[in-house]
């Protein structure tokens, strides 16, 4: 990570950190072919890196808070870059899922072989739909319960100690994946196998059954609309992660008999 002073460029009238100041898989991402927009992605990277290490949003519009500014550069430059680094590397075509070997390591035996099964179309689905263009771990959060020993488990990512490696990004894509188009197109795609992916409040992670009175649907992002949808859950999901260390929780939320 760069801590002195960077000359900033300038990408559509906004700053931003010149690419060579970025991590490597950035730079990579940028001459790719494998995603549809990966200059524009990069750009954003290269904006949102900026716009937070350098303190554009808070001081512009509070002078009186500038003299937070260096402590603010400091820890909010610090999360940024972790986001950035963190999407760079999710954005590689070695980071996806091989979602053959994941089916063929599903055990006949497993009780719930078939809602696992349905679990991985979905994600399959999805990824015929959006490819690269959403990174890796937006398959990997679906794919998750796999590795419970109950599919339908409800466990938080925050406070459950056997999630807590992977919390962080795994809640920057669930709370990234309520842009509109997008979380129709996920419960779209779920419902055709009779289930639909839930993210609560409390940053869980669960497959559930379709209730009764529910039915299949179908949604595509239209044509016109798909670029920008995209564009804003890379931004969403790089501000979830960013921000997920400042964010308070409690278990209040979800205790039962509270005797207060």
């Amino acid at each position: 990570m760069t801590t002195s002073p960077l000359n900033l460029m300038t990408i559509n009238g906004e700053p931003a950190v010149p690419l060579e100041a970025m991590p490597e898989s950035w730079q990579r991402i940028v001459a790719s072919d494998w995603m549809t927009e990966p200059r524009v992605y990069t750009a954003m990277a290269q904006v949102f890196l900026a716009k937070n290490q350098q303190g554009h949003i808070l001081f512009a519009e509070r002078p009186d808070t500038a003299h937070l500014k260096d402590a603010y550069c400091k820890g909010n430059g610090l999360l940024a870059w972790e986001a950035v680094s963190h999407f760079g590397e999710a954005f590689l075509p070695e980071s996806y899922p091989d979602m053959q070997q994941i089916r063929e390591s599903l055990s006949v035996n497993d009780q719930q072989n078939q809602e696992r099964l349905a679990l991985i179309n979905v994600v399959n689905d999805l990824f015929n739909e959006l490819g690269y263009d959403v990174p890796a771990t937006f398959y990997w959060t679906f794919l998750h319960p796999l590795q419970r020993s109950d599919l339908f488990e409800v466990r938080s990512f925050r406070f459950s100690e056997r999630d807590l490696g992977i919390a962080r990004k795994f809640d920057a894509i669930l709370h990234g994946g309520y842009v509109s188009m997008l979380r129709r197109l996920i419960d779209s795609v779920s419902s055709q196998y009779g289930y639909f992916l839930e993210h609560g409040c409390g940053c869980e992670n669960h497959l559930a059954k379709l209730k009764p009175c529910d039915a299949p649907f179908t949604y595509t992002i239209p044509t016109e609309a798909r670029q920008k949808t995209l564009r804003a859950f890379l931004w969403s999901v790089m501000e979830e992660y960013m921000l997920f260390e400042l964010r308070s929780a409690t278990r209040l939320v979800y205790a039962d008999n509270l005797a207060l």
